[in-house]
C-alpha cells in the first residue's frame, strides 16, 4: 500500500509546518502508556485475563444485532449510547466525582442500549476500572430485572491490540477506533483483531475522506464525531453531512448498508430528532447527562419527540440564573455548575460588566446568539425559552429605566440573547423593543414589598397578564424602600409566586432574597418557573463565591426533583 493511500488522511500529512494538535498530543501519551502497560503486565497474561472474564461473566454481546437493531424497533426509534466522563480537554472538569456504575445504572434503568465509558486516564479522568464496575454492576441489575442488559463501550484512544484485549478482559463489547488517529493498514489490521475476538468496532470519522477510509475496511458501525478533536471545534452540521454522504453510497451500491451514530454535541430532543430524520441508527450523548440532576429524566425528555411548542409549561428542570456576572470566572462557575441564565447588568450598578457574554458563547459552543422563538402565549413562549436553555446557557442584559434606543442599541452591540427590564417600563415600551429586537427574549421584573403579602392582589394580576401578552418569561423581585433596582438580598412572600402559578397560570422566576442555603425550599414548596440571584452568592458586589454559585445551582436543580 502506497504510504499516501495508507496515511494521507491523517492531520498534518504532507504538511511539515502543520503544529502537534491536542489529540496528537493525546494520542502520543496513550503510547506512551501502552508501552508502559505491556512492560508490567505480558500479553500473554492479559489474555488470560480476557478468558476468564469471559467465563466469569460471559460472552460479548453483538454490537448491531443485540443493541442498535433491537434500539431500532423501539419508539425511540434509535439507540441511546449513554456516556461517562468526568472531564474533557475541550471542557475540563464536568463531573470528576461521580462514580462510573452508579451513573451507569441511572441509563440502563431508561433505556439507554450502548454504555460509553471513558477511560482515558489524564485529560478525561477515566479508567478501566469503570469500565470493569459498569459492566458488572449493569449485568447485576439486567439479570436481576429479567433484562437484556446494554452493551459497554470502551471509549479511548485505541492504537494496539493490546488495548482491545485490555477492553475485553474488562468488560467491553465493543471499542472504539478513531480514523483520525490510524494509519488505514492499522485501522484494518485492528478491526479484524477485534472480528476475531468476537466483537465489532465503533469506527469513529469526522470528514468524508476518513468515512472513505473506513468503508474501505468493511467498517459496518460508524460514528460522526460533531467535534474535531484536533482544533476541539463543534459543528453539528456534519453528521448530515456525512449521512448524506454515505446514503448516496449506499443507493447506488458503492458501500453496504452501514449503521450510522451521531456522537457529539447533542443535547435536546430536537437534536435526536433530527438525527432520527437524517437516518442514524444511534445518538451519543454524554456532557448533557453528565451535567443533569437526573440523567434518567434527561434521558427521557431528549429521546422522545419534541414537545408540542403550544403545550404549557410542564414542571421540569428549574431555569437557574445568576445575575450581576461580572468576572469571566464567575460566568465560568455559574454555568460550569449548570446555570441556564447568566445576567450582566447594562444599567447603572456596581455588577456592570459585557466581557462574559464570549465566555457563555465559548462554553455553549456558539458563535451566535440564541434566537428567540416567537409563540401566541406565555406559557409557550416560557416553554421555548427553557428548551432554548437546553441548547446552552443564555447571556441576559440587565436595563432600567433607559431609553429604548439605548437598549436596544446595547443589546444587539454586546450580543446578549436576553433583555431584562428591571424598571417602571411599561407595556408600550416592551413592544417598541420587540419591534427592535425581534429575535431578543424579553423579560420584565414586576416589583414587590418585602414581607408578607396581603389582599386579592388585583393589581398585580393584572399586570402580570398584561406584560404576558408580550414578554418570553416574568421576573418577581423584592423592592425596598420604594427602589427597584435589585440586589437587595431581601425576599417577598413566596406564597404570592405560588398564586401566580397555581391560580393565575402565570409562570415565573422568583428572585430577591435568595441563597445557596434557602434556594431548595423555595423550589420544593413552590415550584417556580425560575430562581435568580445576585447578592445571595456574592463577598461582595460583583464577586462571586466560588462555592456558594454552584451549591445555589445544585440545590436548585435538585430540589426540583424531590417537589
Amino acid at each position: 500500500m502506497e504510504e499516501k493511500e495508507d496515511q494521507g488522511h491523517l492531520y498534518g500529512y504532507g504538511d511539515p509546518s502543520a503544529k502537534r494538535s491536542k489529540l496528537q498530543e493525546i494520542v502520543e501519551q496513550r503510547e506512551k502508556d501502552v508501552a508502559l502497560a505491556k512492560s508490567q503486565k505480558a500479553g500473554e497474561d492479559l489474555r488470560k485475563e480476557v478468558l476468564k472474564f469471559k467465563a466469569e461473566f460471559g460472552a460479548p454481546q453483538s454490537l448491531v444485532d443485540d443493541c442498535i437493531s433491537e434500539a431500532e424497533k423501539t419508539p425511540w426509534k434509535l439507540a441511546l449510547a449513554a456516556e461517562f466522563k468526568r472531564a474533557s480537554p475541550s471542557k475540563g472538569d464536568i463531573s470528576p466525582d461521580l462514580d462510573a456504575a452508579e451513573q451507569a445504572l441511572q441509563y440502563s434503568k431508561v433505556g439507554a442500549s450502548i454504555l460509553s465509558v471513558l477511560t482515558e486516564p489524564k485529560w478525561f479522568k477515566g479508567s478501566l476500572e469503570d469500565l470493569r464496575n459498569v459492566r458488572i454492576r449493569t449485568q447485576e441489575w439486567a439479570q436481576k430485572e429479567g433484562r437484556r442488559r446494554p452493551a459497554c463501550l470502551r471509549k479511548d484512544f485505541l492504537v494496539d491490540e493490546y488495548q482491545v484485549d485490555e477492553a475485553l478482559a474488562h468488560g467491553a463489547d465493543t471499542v472504539l477506533l478513531m480514523v483520525s488517529v490510524l494509519s488505514k493498514s492499522r485501522l484494518q489490521a485492528l478491526v479484524k483483531y477485534c472480528r476475531d475476538n468476537s466483537i465489532e468496532p465503533l469506527v469513529e470519522v469526522v470528514t468524508t475522506q476518513e468515512l472513505e477510509v473506513a468503508l474501505s475496511v468493511g467498517a459496518s458501525v460508524i460514528g460522526v464525531n460533531n467535534r474535531n478533536l484536533h482544533t476541539l471545534v463543534l459543528d453539528k452540521n456534519r453528521t448530515a453531512a456525512i449521512a448524506e454522504e454515505l446514503q448516496g453510497r449506499v443507493a447506488f451500491g458503492a458501500a453496504e448498508r452501514t449503521k450510522l451514530l451521531a456522537l457529539s454535541g447533542l443535547a435536546t430532543a430536537e437534536d435526536v430528532a433530527q438525527c432520527r430524520a437524517i437516518g442514524c441508527s444511534g445518538v451519543l450523548v454524554g456532557e448533557a447527562l453528565m451535567r443533569a440532576v437526573d440523567p434518567g429524566a434527561a434521558i427521557l425528555s431528549m429521546m422522545a419527540a419534541p414537545a408540542s411548542e403550544a403545550l404549557p409549561v410542564a414542571p421540569g428542570a428549574v431555569l437557574v440564573k445568576v445575575c450581576g456576572v461580572v468576572r469571566q470566572e464567575d460566568a465560568s462557575c455559574a454555568i460550569g455548575a449548570g446555570a441556564n441564565l447568566v445576567g450582566v447588568i447594562f444599567a447603572k450598578s456596581k455588577r456592570q460588566a459585557t466581557a462574559v457574554v464570549q465566555e457563555v458563547r465559548r462554553f455553549g459552543e456558539r458563535g451566535e446568539r440564541l434566537l428567540r422563538v416567537p409563540e401566541k402565549s406565555l406559557c409557550a413562549r416560557s416553554g421555548a425559552l427553557r428548551r432554548a436553555c437546553q441548547r446552552g446557557p443564555l447571556v441576559v442584559g440587565v436595563f432600567m429605566d433607559q431609553s429604548v434606543e439605548e437598549v436596544a442599541e446595547r443589546a444587539a452591540a454586546a450580543g446578549v440573547d436576553a433583555v431584562q427590564l428591571h424598571g417602571g417600563e411599561d407595556v408600550a415600551f416592551v413592544k417598541e423593543l420587540q419591534k427592535r429586537l425581534p429575535d431578543t427574549w424579553l423579560i420584565k421584573v414586576t416589583h414587590l414589598p418585602p414581607g408578607e403579602a396581603s389582599g386579592e392582589l388585583k393589581e398585580l394580576k393584572e399586570s402580570l397578564l398584561s406584560y404576558g401578552e408580550v414578554c418570553d418569561a416574568l421576573l418577581l423581585d423584592t423592592a425596598v424602600k420604594g427602589s427597584h433596582s435589585g440586589g437587595t438580598g431581601v425576599a417577598f412572600d413566596w406564597k404570592v409566586a405560588q398564586r401566580c402559578q397555581e391560580e393565575w397560570g402565570v409562570p415565573v422566576i422568583v428572585a430577591g432574597g435568595l441563597t445557596d442555603s434557602n434556594v431548595a425550599e423555595l423550589v420544593a414548596g413552590v415550584n417556580p418557573f425560575g430562581v435568580d440571584v445576585a447578592s445571595g452568592v456574592e463577598d461582595s458586589p460583583g464577586i462571586k463565591n466560588a462555592e456558594k454559585t454552584p451549591r445555589y445551582v445544585r440545590e436548585a436543580k435538585r430540589a426540583r426533583l424531590s417537589s
